[in-house]
């Protein structure tokens, strides 16, 4: 039988797939993104708590027991019944075993769990009591689908006496429940897929700062009109569940409250704002800009760096998005720990947060007005850092206005320096500048006027728009620096005597009479 052609991965693809040692065959599991997100084709059925009979894959880097334990602890496909994930297993492993004999697919699971991590580990183990003490170790640190997955892998194994299958089937269906009543007790903080649900949306987003408003404010739109107790009085009901949650979704502090700390919170919220809820401190950021920007105004996009806390990855940690999460900053309480039996101190400590938060690097839209101050403020709201239960803090930029190599601010002037020539003094001249957005603005002397040294020229209205009235700005001033010859010829000495003395108070007579005077 010929195989199917299956690639491998270099050393830059093993630096590139942390977690993932597969081979696969051309369109199967080629990128690093479909790890646990892309199917290789293999699924079978499983008999779910909630929704009867399920269809569950097999994702990039799973295998049998992986995918069921996977599905055996979601919540829209969780199963409490030990026979029913077993069963499951067993259907996607003599597919993986037949798929192995021929290569139609390409995949193969991979050897290795948790690839360049602490917890790599070997995927198959030489014994059932291996499995089972290493399931026992998942099941001390909460991993409970890491435990059912090795519980699996021991049932599946070939000739499992009664006795072993019997005990390993107690201990899985122990952790089935244990599974699903600690996902119980902490959708009591916010589950936000039953609002996803509500709305007839799958929450699978790869980004965590936001959800797709449109598509979400389309969708309410069309399910308001469909369920509207006007139309439908017996679905009154659910229409408040559907407003209810549109509510929520579409208001990013409201959806964060209610994710960690659930519905409570978020009334909370409602009634008395931040008077009761906790708030993150401020983010503060400065944003330097050109005079120029400053003069014109506009909008520009900008990238600060916040904290941000991963959207349902409590509940659903195998969500893509959660991958790079880590634990979000524990709450400081204080106690008292006493030192004999009259003395005691007061002692901060942390509580380790069951959310998860990541950094992300956050596009805000600027608004520079016109005339545009240096240490100007813009204003965020909730766009600043996140922790679970806390109401976001604001995004605060402060705008640099850099300086300019033609024009110097002063208020809402403009100042200039400009060079002219003795002659130019003299006689009158006429320039052009180019003003900040690229105007140009005409100006100059008449001949007959002189200009004096340390003169200057002010335009009005020519200067930075006034941020109040940007229709109206301040003055244009040019100062005028007269460059003043470093020697005269000695054949243009006399030409220029005469010409000064033809000048009023510039003869050498009207000089003698002035200074006797003085």
């Amino acid at each position: 039988t010929r195989l199917a052609p299956r690639c491998f991965l270099n050393t830059m693809g093993l630096a590139l797939w942390p977690l993932l040692l597969a081979r696969c065959a051309w369109g199967v599991c080629q990128s690093p993104n479909d790890f646990g997100r892309q199917s290789v084709g293999i699924s079978a059925q499983m008999k779910s708590d909630q929704r009867g009979k399920v269809t569950v894959e097999v994702l990039c880097g799973e295998d049998a027991a992986a995918a069921a334990s996977r599905a055996a602890t979601q919540k829209k496909t969780a199963s409490t019944s030990g026979e029913a994930v077993l069963n499951c297993a067993r259907s996607l492993q003599e597919q993986l075993d037949k798929e192995a004999e021929t290569g139609a697919i390409g995949y193969l699971p991979p050897q290795m769990l948790g690839q360049n991590t602490p917890q790599e580990r070997y995927r198959l183990l030489k014994t059932g009591g291996q499995y089972s003490r290493r399931a026992a170790e998942h099941g001390r640190k909460e991993e409970y689908p890491e435990a059912i997955a090795d519980l699996l892998r021991a049932l599946l194994r070939a000739n499992v006496d009664e006795t072993a299958r019997d005990k390993l089937m107690r201990t899985m269906v122990d952790f089935l429940r244990k599974a699903e009543k600690r996902r119980s007790k902490m959708a009591e903080d916010g589950d936000l897929s039953e609002l996803f649900e509500a709305l007839e949306m799958e929450d699978d987003g790869k980004e965590n700062t936001d959800i797709d408003r449109a598509a979400l404010k389309r969708t309410y739109r069309e399910m308001s009109i469909k369920y509207h107790p006007d139309k439908n009085p017996e679905s009154a009901e659910l229409f408040g569940r559907i407003r209810d949650a549109y509510e929520i979704l579409s208001d990013p502090v409201k959806m964060l409250l209610y994710d960690t700390g659930g519905m409570e919170l978020v009334k909370k919220y409602e009634k008395d704002g931040d008077g009761e809820i906790d708030r993150v401190d401020n983010f503060e950021v400065n944003h330097e800009i050109s005079l120029e920007e400053a003069y014109k105004g506009g909008e520009k996009d900008i990238t600060v760096n916040r904290r941000v806390v991963c959207r349902s990855c409590r509940l659903r940690p195998d969500l893509p998005r959660c991958r790079k999460c880590q634990p979000c900053p524990g709450e400081r309480h204080q106690r008292q720990v006493w030192m004999d039996q009259w003395h005691y101190r007061i002692e901060e400590f942390e509580v380790p947060s069951d959310e998860r938060c990541t950094w992300d690097r956050q596009k805000l839209k600027l608004q520079i007005e016109r005339g545009t101050m240096f240490g100007d403020r813009a204003h965020f709201p909730s766009m600043g850092s996140q922790l679970p239960k806390h109401i976001p803090g604001d995004a605060l930029v402060t705008i640099k206005v850099r300086k300019n190599s033609r024009f110097k601010r002063l208020g809402d002037d403009l100042m200039a320096d400009l060079r002219v020539s003795l002659s130019e003094a003299l006689l009158g001249f006429k320039r052009e500048l180019v003003h900040l957005d690229g105007h140009i603005v005409t100006f100059g002397m008449d001949r007959g006027d002189v200009l004096k040294p340390g003169a200057a020229l002010e335009i009005e209205g020519e200067g930075m728009p006034h941020k109040e009235d940007p229709s109206s700005a301040g003055k244009l001033v040019i100062r005028f620096h007269i460059d003043f010859p470093q020697s005269i010829p000695p054949g243009a000495g006399d030409d220029l005597e005469a010409a000064l003395s033809k000048l009023p108070g510039q003869s050498k007579g009207s000089q003698r009479k002035q200074n006797s005077e003085l």
